[in-house]
This record gives structure tokens, sequence and C-alpha cells, in this order.
């Protein structure tokens, strides 16, 4: 230490002062760098709070809905979700509606086969609604009749069945979603008949509230042994914004589908040919508040149409449908539109609604403007509700042109004391002024007993003298016509009986014979539900295993040349669902006693067949 200071000291000559050399100055550099450091942290930081929101599980207003109807029914109503629709072990939308008593369901063959639905033997009285857009059979071959095996299931998130007195109405309404975390599913089914499903999904919220949802399916089928063969694809979208309680949104469904025929020597009608057809339904939704939550109001636009891409000659628009041509127009006009070797029809549908939540009681209002043959046709519709306590009533009233129709109808449920309720509807249709023919009276009444969690019910349907349309979805030659007073006694019972064995069970019989529908018609379900909380308390695990039992008397179809009958059969089925975290295992297993039987004169239905696959849900 002394050495390095005298050798300091020096170096500088004697008595001079020692002057260090000259700093730089850093200080602005520093404060520079130290800034634009932190504006990168801080950059990096919000980019990363970003990125948690993005990912982040919230949940986001709702994009409007359309209003589903009080059911004033005893016991649960004929109501599904999403997950328990997949597990109806119901592949169509006749299949579904087949479970209410007076509601028959025929079918020429296996899923891409036609099939129709009557009530009480009337066909054409099962209204479907989607998205609150009902829709029209466009297809010309039917004479306004819906084929409910074209109508596409997959991509709804619930589905509610309204019992009428004379009519059945379905509610359909499509998936939404409402989180921020992009959600995915793919579905992979096989099966006999060289049966192959796929099905995907896709969707997700984003933070400003818009809406980004698609889907697609495809399926295909070909039975050797007759021929028969189908291919099905929907493609299904929808985008839109919600915020607060308005709403904005849009979705396109369209469905293209072969079907051929089967060609058994048995089968000697003069069956409608070969179908190519392409349906597609546009709708857009400018809504209000929630059906159900107070004041609400919606503007709905729809767009739907119907192709036949191998036209022929058979065009069915003399086929008289509800008072006159049905819903797809008169029956002394032609309402098909010739595009070089294309069959299109088109009809816009503009709805206007909204409605009001007084505590139990609900009020709504609808308009639907339709443009058809060069005319406008406006149907309004009123509904009120109550429901409180024990009693739930509801009435409706339209006035529908396309159907020269006017109809009031209202139904009612009271629980009453020592576990018994009450319910019934009644309602007369009458045509419109300058329409022909008679007003029809009909009405349900239902008793029910409930015993632990199952509901048994007795009851009674009517309905006075009506004319019932052809069965033109499976041949030309069959014949509509007059029927007289249709009286019919059903009983039921539904729900949980031990534990989780349950039973869902329906039985009708007709007093008197008639046209398209069995004397006698019975289904049976009994099974086992199950996610086995006590010892796996997530509830990652649930199983659903079932038997069922059909049976039909024969169904009398008229010709010019007297009748057919159908088969009188019995059938037996399984149905298997294990759903162990997001995934699915799915097993039908069909006829699995190998009956012979047809619903359809002259069509055979599938022997024994199965059906399986998996459905993988995905958050990421």
């Amino acid at each position: 230490m002394v050495a390095l200071v005298i050798g300091a000291l020096s170096s500088s000559p004697a008595g001079a002062q020692v002057v260090p050399p000259p700093r730089r100055d850093t200080t602005a550099a520093a404060d520079s760098a130290a800034a634009a450091d932190s504006a990168a942290r801080a950059e990096a930081e919000r980019l990363r709070e970003a990125r948690a929101r993005a990912l982040a599980d919230t949940i986001r207003a709702p994009l409007a809905r359309a209003e589903v109807p009080l059911v004033p029914a005893i016991g649960a109503p004929y109501a599904w979700t999403r997950d328990p629709l997949w597990a109806s072990g119901a592949l169509t939308l006749g299949e579904l509606v087949d479970r209410i008593p007076g509601m028959t369901s025929f079918r020429s063959g296996w899923i891409a086969a036609p099939e129709m639905a009557a009530y009480l033997g009337r066909f054409g009285r099962v209204r479907i609604f989607l998205d609150g857009v009902e829709l029209d059979g466009l297809n010309a071959r039917l004479g306004g009749q819906s084929d409910l095996s074209r109508l596409d299931l997959w991509q709804l998130e619930d589905a509610t069945i309204e019992r009428g007195a004379d009519e059945v109405r379905v509610h359909l309404r499509s998936w939404r979603v409402r989180t921020t975390v992009p959600t995915t599913r793919i579905d992979i089914n096989t099966g006999d008949f060289q049966t192959n499903v796929f099905r995907g999904f896709y969707g997700r919220r984003f933070p400003s509230g818009h809406a980004l949802q698609l889907g697609g399916t495809h399926y295909s089928t070909t039975n050797r042994r007759t021929a028969e063969a189908g291919d099905h694809t929907s493609l299904w979208g929808r985008t839109g914004w919600a915020s607060g309680k308005w709403s904005i949104d849009g979705s396109v469904l369209r469905s293209g589908r072969k079907y051929t025929r089967p060609t058994l020597d048995e089968i000697i009608t003069d069956t409608l040919p070969t179908l190519d057809g392409v349906s597609t339904v546009a709708i857009g939704r400018l809504g209000w508040g929630e059906p159900g939550n107070g004041p609400w109001a919606q503007v709905i636009l729809s767009g739907q149409s119907f192709s036949i891409r191998n036209p022929s000659t058979t065009v069915i628009d003399s086929v008289e449908g509800p008072g006159g041509g049905g819903p797809t127009g008169s029956p002394t006009e032609p309402d098909t539109i010739e595009v070089s070797n294309d069959t299109t029809r088109t009809r816009p549908q503009l709805v206007l609604t909204g409605g009001w939540n007084l505590g139990p009681l609900q009020l709504s209002a609808a308009g639907r403007m339709r443009r058809w043959l060069g005319g406008t046709f406006v149907a309004p519709a009123l509904r009120a509700s109550l429901e409180q306590g024990p009693l739930a009533i509801s009435a409706f009233a339209e006035r529908a042109p396309l159907d020269s129709l006017q109809r009031l109808e209202a139904s009612a449920r009271v629980y009453l004391p020592a576990n018994l309720a009450l319910s019934g509807a009644v309602s007369r249709s009458s045509p419109i002024e300058g329409s022909a023919g008679p007003a029809t009276i009909a009405f349900r009444g239902e008793l029910g007993l409930r015993t632990g969690r199952v509901w048994w019910t007795g009851g009674v349907m009517f309905r006075d003298t009506t004319s019932l349309p052809a069965a033109v979805a499976f041949d030309t030659t069959f014949l509509g016509g007059a029927q007289g007073n249709t009286t019919g006694y059903f009983a039921t019972a539904r729900g949980k009986f031990y534990r989780d064995l349950g039973l869902d069970v329906v039985g009708v019989r007709y007093t008197n014979g008639g046209f398209y529908r069995p004397q006698y018609e019975a289904r049976s379900r009994l099974y086992v539900d199950s996610d086995m909380r006590s010892r796996f308390p997530s509830g990652n695990l649930n199983i659903l295993l079932a038997v069922t039992h059909d049976y039909r008397t024969a169904a009398i179809f008229p010709t010019a040349e007297g009748f057919l009958e159908s088969s009188q059969y019995r059938t037996w089925g399984a149905e298997l669902e294990i759903r162990l975290l997001s995934a699915t295992l799915t097993f039908l297993y069909r006829n699995f006693l190998g009956e012979q039987y047809q619903q359809v004169p002259g069509f055979p239905m599938p022997g024994i067949s199965s059906y399986y696959g998996i459905r993988w849900n995905f958050v990421n």
C-alpha cells in the first residue's frame, strides 16, 4: 500500500495538483435503457395477461335463442338437452317422436330410408320448428309432408315435444357456446349394412363477445342384400355477437342426401324413384332479452330451399293437405320451379316475435310472413301460459293461411293430493274464410299416479272426422281420404323405480279400425342410468344400459284396388353407453332376435343390426 502511494505521488510533478481524467456522463443513456427495458417488460406482461384472458374459461353473454313454450305435462315433459338427446338411442327425429302416445312413425328401411310420422293416423300433423322458424315440407315429391329421416339432430342443443290435442309440435334449438375456451368434438360410428358416420364440431366465444361455431357430419350405408343405399352430408355454421341483452347471429344448415330404394322382388308397388336432394336452411336473428326472463323481442329472417338433382315426373302437387293444399301451396297450382334439369322450391320466412314474463305468467306473440306462389301469407299466433305451484295452464291460437286453418288450443295440468295428477288438452281447427271443410274437434285427458319417482298415467285421445293425407313418401298408389271419429286409450310409465333402475313405457289401443295406424302399439324401455357417485365422487364415469321392446299390430294402407297391410311384429333391442371423462362409447343392438317385418307394405325392415362408436369432447 505504501509503495502504491509512493508510486502515485512520484508520477506527478512535485507540488502539482492531481486532476483525474474527465468521466463520461452515462446517466441519460442508463435512464433511456432502463425505460426501454421497463416498457418491454410491461408489453410482455400485457401480452401474457392477454393470452391468459384468451385462454381463461370465461362466460360470455349467450346468443339469443327461440322461445320454447310451457308444456303442462304430468311428470317430466318429453324434452332432451344435448347429452341426453345423444343418449336417447334415437338416430332420427322419427325415432324420437315415436315414443309419444298417439304418434306412429313408419320407415321403409334403414336410417337413410324415408320416414314419416302420423298422429292418430294422420300424416302432416308433426310440425317442426328450428330456432323459432317453422320448417316447411318443400320436397316436390311429398306434397307438403316432411321426411323425418332428413331432418338433422346432430347440431342441436335441445329438443322439446309439445303435445297438442290433434298435432305434435317439435321445438328444436341449435347448439350454442358461451365459453372463450375453444370446444371441439369428434364422433366416429360404424355398424352393419356398411354404415359409417363421421362428425366434428368446433365452437368458441371471443373476449369481444363474438361467436364462431362450425360442424359437419357425413354418413353412408349400403345394404348389399336389398341394394338399398344412401349417403348424407350436412354442414352447419353459426357466427354472431352478444353483449348484455343484445344479440345478433346467423346460421346456415345445408344437407345433401342420396337414397337408392330397395329392388327386392317382393316390392311390387309403384314406389317413388331414387332421390338425390339438397336442402338449405339459413337463419338470421336480431334479439333483445331472453325468452322466459322478462321482456324480450326478436326479428328472424329465414330462407329455406329444397332441390332435387335427379328430377322425375313425380311431383305431388295435388295431394290434399290440411285444409287443401297443405303447407306447400294450392292443389290446383303448380309450385315447382324447373331450372334445366333441377327441381327447386324456395320459401323465405320472416318472423317477428316477442313476449313478457310477469312472474308465473308468460305472454308471447309471433307473426310469420311467407312469400309463396307470388303471394304473401301472414300467420299470426298468440300464446299465454301460467305455472303457479301445482297448476299449469297454456293457451295457443294461430291462423295459418297456408294450411287454410285457424286453430284454438288449451291445455292444463294440476297436481292433486295423494300423489295424483290430471292433465288434458282440447283444440278446435276450422277453415279460414273462403276455404271449404268442416271444423275438427280433438281432445286428450290423462290421469296420473306417482309411486316413488315413477309416474303411472292413463288417458283417452279423441279426434273428430277429418281428411287423411296419403303416405306418398313410400308409394304414389297409396291414397288418402276421409276418416271417421278416432278414439284411443293409452297408458304410460316413466321414471326410476329403484335406485338407478327406471322404465319408460307407452301403450296405445284404438277402439276402431283406421288407416295408417295399428290398433295396438306398445314401446317399453327398461334401463339403468348411473354415475355411481358413491364410489366415484368425481362423476367422471356414467353407465347407461337399456333393453327395449316394440310391438305393433298391422296397419292398413289404402290403394285404388283395396288396401295393403303392414306386418304385426315385436322386436327387441339393447343400448349401452359408457362415459369416461369426456369420451363416450355407444353400442346399439337392434332386432337381436331377427324378426322379419315391414312397417310399410312391401318394404322389409332390417334384421339383426348393430351400431357403435365413440364421441369425444375436447377443451383446448
